[in-house]
């Protein structure tokens, strides 16, 4: 499709983009993940209401993290035709970022099929089965979420150091 097309002339924009990307992925992760959700949680009195507007808020990073992945995909395939070094092992912490997100949603997938049987989070735990089992369901989304963050910032430090 591109068959000898020199993309040296086009490195600059290549750069912003991905760089753009793997910022917009990583200050999502970021803003919601370290700011929002403790702030929605801290002053929203209902345990509730706080679940249903962090899980209303999730499901739109969703889908703005899938659209940042696709991006990536195109983007690492120009990066591939230019002398990047650590390129390889860009794709490959960029496969381990993908599967950390991938897990992470089959995982909230059944969570959120937990949480319908939990009846209320405004009560305590107490010897309620379905909340110890949406606890640990929510500490492995939790943990997958921060090696989705972990995973962006080795990218963005490995582009850096990536360039020539």
């Amino acid at each position: 499709m591109f068959e000898g097309t020199d993309f040296t002339q086009y490195e600059p924009h290549i750069d912003f983009i991905y760089t753009t990307l793997l910022m917009l992925w990583g200050g999502s992760l970021a803003g919601i993940g370290m700011l929002a959700v403790p702030y929605i949680f801290k002053h929203i009195k209902s345990r509730d209401e706080a679940s249903e507007i962090t899980t209303r808020i999730f499901s739109r990073q969703d889908i703005l993290i899938r659209v940042i992945a696709i991006c990536m995909l195109f983007v690492f395939y120009f990066k591939s035709k230019l002398g990047y070094a650590y390129q390889h092992f860009e794709w490959a912490v960029y496969i381990g970022v993908l599967h950390f997100f991938i897990i992470g949603k089959i995982l909230s997938w059944w969570l959120r099929k937990v949480q319908k049987k939990v009846t209320s989070f405004d009560t305590p735990e107490g010897e309620n089965s379905a909340r110890r089992k949406f606890h640990k369901l929510h500490l492995a989304v939790r943990y997958l979420y921060i090696g989705q963050f972990i995973g962006v910032v080795v990218l963005l430090y490995l582009h850096a150091f990536g360039l020539q």
